[in-house]
């Protein structure tokens, strides 16, 4: 007898619910969540999805008749050791709206968006925020949803940071050396507005014993800086 794998393994799409069922239980999704599956992906019995929590949980379900799904399998990941934090000056509200994603994928743990002194934008659109971040989890795999705090400055982001360490983008010599990225802990790229940090908040990095980083010889726009560089912590601290 020819065993047919179940439809939907091949590419599974993924559903968000913030709280995963217990395995062999029956249930439906959220009313977003189940309009998606069903009135636009039109998905059939027998067909698999991955269902996501935020908090490291995930699970295989496979769908019922009636619009409702069996969960088949649950899993939790442990929480990673390194915990990357992206804190930046915000970019108007479309751009932030694509930094928010581009940090899900990279994997950022937390995302700080400070008011810097140079800052020409506020933090617009915390409404959908929670939005894109889950959006992002579910696109990229990423299985823990960051958090998002607002800083009235720099001196309050770095006051809430006092544990980690920190690092900037800065233009090097070309064959200086990356400084180490911690493989455990807090590790915090930190990227200025358009117009740089000013004296006193390079002082203030620098009394916090920041770390430059090299992202090029070019000056690159906030959005750019932000992403450049989580991915050099993350890269860095896969090594």
């Amino acid at each position: 007898m020819v065993v047919k794998p179940r439809r939907g393994l091949e590419k599974m799409h993924s559903f968000w619910m913030d709280v995963l069922p217990e395995p062999g239980a029956v249930f439906r999704l959220p009313p977003e969540e189940e309009s998606h599956l069903f009135r636009i992906l039109r998905a059939r019995p027998g067909e698999t999805v991955r269902l996501l929590d935020g908090k490291g949980g995930s699970a295989e379900a496979e769908v019922r008749s009636g619009r409702e799904l069996e969960l088949v399998s649950r899993r939790t990941a442990p929480v990673p050791e390194q915990q990357l934090i992206l804190a930046c000056a915000a970019p108007r509200r479309q751009k932030l709206d694509t930094l928010l994603k581009q940090a899900v994928e990279l994997g950022a743990w937390e995302i700080r968006l400070m008011q810097c002194a140079r800052s020409v934008a506020k933090p617009e659109g915390a409404s959908r925020w929670q939005t894109l971040l889950r959006e992002a989890c579910k696109q990229s795999g990423n299985l823990f949803l960051p958090r998002i705090e607002v800083h009235d400055s720099l001196a309050d982001a770095l006051d809430s940071l006092a544990d980690a360490r920190l690092f900037f983008g800065a233009v090097r010599p070309p064959d200086a050396p990356v400084p180490p990225v911690p493989a455990a802990g807090r590790s915090v790229f930190l990227a200025g507005p358009e117009g740089g940090f000013t004296p006193e908040e390079e002082a203030a990095l620098a009394a916090r014993g920041a770390v430059g980083i090299s992202l090029g010889p070019w000056i690159l726009r906030l959005e750019t800086a932000a992403v450049a560089g989580l991915a050099v912590l993350r890269t860095r601290g896969a090594e």
